[in-house]
């Protein structure tokens, strides 16, 4: 009986001690069985949620790297390669290498200055009264020279502004019956400043002009005499003048033939150009030149 009794007892025993080992917690192979850890590597909760939040946001320079080359890859566009005896493909009716603007109108060798530059100020007297005759010479304002002296006048007309003026054009080209008209309209002791017709004429060849100088509002410089003054006054080198009409009249002297032009020596404001005899004397009247014109377009 008694037996019995402790083999119960030791069943029993058994049975209590195999369930507590099934109840109990497992732990991971190699970690500590305790949980408390050195101070000195000890983590503190706001440390660790710090660590997680910052291991958390990716980095912006792997974000932009990736974005980049997350685009898509395109060809670079490239132009047709042209062989280089391949003649360019144009519309139709088109002519290659045509121009788009026409050139200014030349009849016999005469053309309009402000076809090619417009900023000139033109104040022809002669197409007015206000001229030492009193009589309208010329039948309508049309500032006219001959094609080779256009550049001249350009370069003038530039060299002025850089210098903080303008260039005034009294007069151009000028048909040699108006010539003759304006010697017959003075005493025979000014004919040297207006000669009769001859192989002298300039204005007729559309190779000289008059010329004087504006401020940048278009005012007149202080010269040494007006326009047409038929006086010693009026000599390239006359010094009984004040210091600035020496200094205005001197400008425009340099200007003029810093751009190859030559001064009168009777007339301040007269300059011509070079190789005379390589142009001939014309009698062409403004209206045939726009008649010609006009009729050309």
């Amino acid at each position: 009986m008694n037996k019995h009794i402790y083999l119960l007892l030791f069943i029993i025993a058994l049975a209590v001690t195999l369930s507590a080992c099934v109840n109990s917690p497992k732990q991971e192979t190699g970690a500590p069985a305790s949980s408390s850890l050195p101070d000195a590597v000890s983590t503190t909760h706001a440390e660790a949620t710090e660590n997680a939040s910052a291991a958390s946001e990716p980095d912006s320079s792997i974000v932009a790297t990736t974005e980049a080359e997350s685009e898509p890859i395109t060809e670079p566009a490239t132009e047709p390669i042209t062989e280089p005896n391949e003649e360019p493909e144009t519309d139709a009716g088109e002519e290659p290498g045509s121009e788009t603007t026409a050139e200014p109108f030349v009849y016999h060798g005469l053309v309009e200055l402000l076809a090619f530059d417009d900023s000139f100020i033109i104040e022809q007297k002669y197409a007015t009264t206000d001229n030492f005759t009193g009589v309208q010479q010329y039948d309508r304002e049309l500032c006219l020279v001959n094609r080779d002296i256009v550049d001249m006048l350009i370069t003038a007309n530039r060299l002025a502004r850089e210098n903080g003026v303008q260039l005034k054009i009294w007069d151009a080209y000028r048909p040699i019956s108006v010539q003759q008209a304006l010697h017959d309209s003075v005493p025979e002791e000014l004919a040297a400043y207006v000669p009769a017709p001859g192989p002298y004429s300039m204005h007729a060849r559309g190779i000289s002009v008059d010329v004087t100088l504006c401020d940048k509002y278009g005012n007149q410089l202080y010269m040494p005499t007006k326009f047409d003054d038929f006086s010693e006054a009026a000599h390239y080198d006359y010094d009984d003048l004040k210091d600035d009409q020496i200094q205005n009249r001197d400008m425009l002297n340099s200007i003029m033939t810093a751009a190859g032009f030559q001064q009168s020596e009777l007339e301040w404001w007269h300059f011509d150009g070079p190789n005379r005899d390589d142009y001939e004397i014309l009698d062409i009247s403004f209206a045939e030149f726009e008649a010609a014109r006009d009729g050309n377009r």
